[in-house]
């Protein structure tokens, strides 16, 4: 899947390649063990030292130098004086520069996220934030000269496009006291919530202990484990009571904490989509996909397959209401979000157990097979790359084996995240992820290779055109690979599977697992990225963010608040996605 992108360390991801700042692909929306919300809250961060870097930042901005780049006519001038456009030679020229140039900062400014995100630390952190800092620069210099070439008369449509990339930097375009505080530790609110607020998890009415003695173990670890703490708790808890106070508590720990800060944000997000010739931050982020009606595109195919969704809806609604009773779940009412198995209730593939159509005969997982036969993590990846090649693929080169992390070393906090990671350089590829040895972890690596084929595919291309086809494009061929990895055909090819019995309802368990994750994750991207648009749009006020955003998802998703809120709540900002500005749609 794609993703990609963390606090402070990632640029919004909804700029195109030019940008650069779309580096990773990440498993963000479809890997709920590894939830990218989840890791991203795996370090400590003094406040103090953030203020400080960006001083620090501030002042280096000051004797940071300009770009070598070719100087346009400014001297040659026709008989009349009037000031003669740059001849296409004069453009391949700066084009050729800037793509020099920008590979350099770029991947220098990779580099330092991957030192971040594999070593969690104040000195990472600082040296991944200076980077950032140096190419949002070089975009801020490159931006600034290619808006002086006038591209509605250039002829060639390559050079045509890549200029018109070239000429939307995101929030780049922001004058520097702007983009500093686009950049700044609101975010550290979200990643870093106040652990003690969770104390022995008394209940909302102060009455009764809530949670079980397992629970409160859980939260009362390190730090470094909260969110995925949390995740296991909403995954494995069936206790009504307890999972309703996590569901409140998280986001009032959370998203309540950055409402007046996530104001600020919209507002600077409009800016810099203004500064890029965009109306607002919804045009600015709907423009990679090149589609003047996507917001129609996508209310067209939802309506296709609504349906489908219905009717796993209504499915599940009567498994849960036979398991928690008719007082708690209406007959035709939307679904509690804080009893699917998921703290956004974005996938609801950890409640399977309690829905699942025919107990007893198991949809495919190979994980026991997969251990008893001796499989490693190295060996998982060496699979993938041998299906590739079955493709008349790419092997993967050098580089991505001396420097992709493979497993978690143990040795330091790092982000475990899935992702694949592209260095700018034509050279230098690499995943990292915590493998494990189980049929789950084997599709994530099939599918994160896949985007480092598709990274192999274009790197022959300019700066501006490596990268997906669209912001979706790249989880399209990821997930295209995957569901093809996790059929019984391909598995028996790998000597798994061979306990797998071929009957319809094994089939229709497989097909229903399916469902729980890719399905439910649809109306819930939907309503999100909507939510987004209005904001952005101005359709609707500060006061009712909290109201629209559960209107929204009650729309698309058919799932409702567990407890009553109101608009002092700010339960978008719970969502790891709003307050770093990732785009979800796609």
């Amino acid at each position: 899947m794609l993703l990609s992108r963390s606090t402070g360390l990632n640029w919004d991801s909804a700029a195109i390649s030019s940008g650069c700042f779309n580096y990773t692909k990440m498993r963000d929306e479809h890997d709920d063990s590894q939830a990218c919300d989840t890791e991203r809250s795996c370090s400590s961060r003094s406040g103090a030292t953030i203020m400080f870097a960006w001083i620090l930042f501030g002042l280096l901005s000051l004797v940071s130098g300009q770009l070598d780049l070719p100087p346009l006519n400014e001297d040659f001038r026709n008989n009349f004086g009037r000031r003669l456009p740059p001849t296409e030679s004069q453009l391949q020229d700066i084009l050729a520069r800037l793509d020099f140039l920008g590979t350099e900062r770029c991947s220098a400014n990779v580099a330092g996220q991957w030192a971040y995100e594999t070593d969690v630390n104040e000195y990472t952190q600082l040296q991944a934030l200076e980077a950032q800092r140096i190419y949002a620069d070089f975009q801020n210099q490159a931006w600034f000269l290619i808006s002086k070439i006038d591209k509605d008369n250039i002829r060639d449509p390559v050079i045509r496009r890549r200029l018109r990339y070239l000429s939307v930097v995101g929030p780049s375009a922001l004058p520097p006291d702007q983009l500093d505080r686009y950049f700044q530790g609101y975010l550290q609110v979200y990643l870093n919530p106040d652990k003690n607020s969770f104390e022995r998890f008394t209940s909302i009415s102060g009455n009764e202990n809530r949670t079980s003695k397992w629970t409160q173990t859980l939260l009362d670890r390190d730090r470094f484990e909260y969110l995925t703490n949390i995740s296991q708790i909403m995954a494995k808890s069936r206790n009504w009571d307890e999972l309703q106070y996590v569901w409140a508590e998280w986001r009032r720990r959370s998203g309540m904490r950055i409402k007046d800060l996530y104001q600020q944000l919209v507002t600077l997000n409009n800016e810099a989509a203004r500064l890029n010739n965009f109306t607002d931050a919804a045009e600015y982020w709907m423009f990679p996909y090149e589609s003047p009606n996507l917001q129609q595109d996508i209310e067209e195919v939802w309506e296709m397959i609504r349906p489908l969704y219905e009717e796993l809806h209504a499915y599940v609604r009567r498994k849960l209401r036979d398991l928690y009773g008719p007082e708690k779940i209406g007959t035709h009412a939307p679904l509690p979000a804080h009893i699917l198995g998921n703290i956004w209730a974005q996938s609801w593939t950890n409640i399977i157990d309690v829905t699942i159509p025919y107990p007893g005969k198991n949809y495919l997982d190979v994980t026991q097979e997969m251990q008893a036969q001796g499989y490693t993590p190295i060996e998982m990846f060496r699979i993938a790359e041998e299906f590739y090649l079955s493709l008349n693929l790419s092997a993967m080169p050098p580089e991505f084996w001396a420097g992709s992390i493979i497993v978690d070393p143990g040795d330091r906090p790092l982000i475990c995240q899935a992702s694949a990671w592209d260095f700018c350089n034509r050279l230098d590829y690499r995943i990292k992820m915590c493998t494990k040895v189980t049929m789950k972890d084997l599709i994530t690596v099939h599918h994160e290779m896949a985007h480092i084929q598709y990274f192999l595919r274009y790197s022959g291309l300019p700066r501006e055109f490596r990268d997906g086809a669209n912001p979706g494009f790249h989880e399209a061929v990821g997930e295209a690979v995957a569901l093809s990895i996790g059929t019984p055909p391909h598995l028996q090819t790998l000597g798994l599977g061979s306990k797998y019995i071929d009957e319809s309802t094994a089939d229709i368990n497989y097909l229903f697992s399916l469902a729980m994750d890719k399905l439910v994750m649809l109306p819930f991207s939907i309503a999100m990225d909507r939510w987004r648009w209005d904001v952005f749009r101005g359709y609707i006020s500060k006061e009712e963010y909290n109201c629209h955003w559960h209107r929204l998802m009650e729309q698309y998703a058919g799932i409702k608040p567990p407890v009553l809120r109101t608009e002092d709540d700010f339960d978008p900002g719970a969502k790891y996605h709003i307050p770093a500005n990732i785009p979800y749609i796609r």
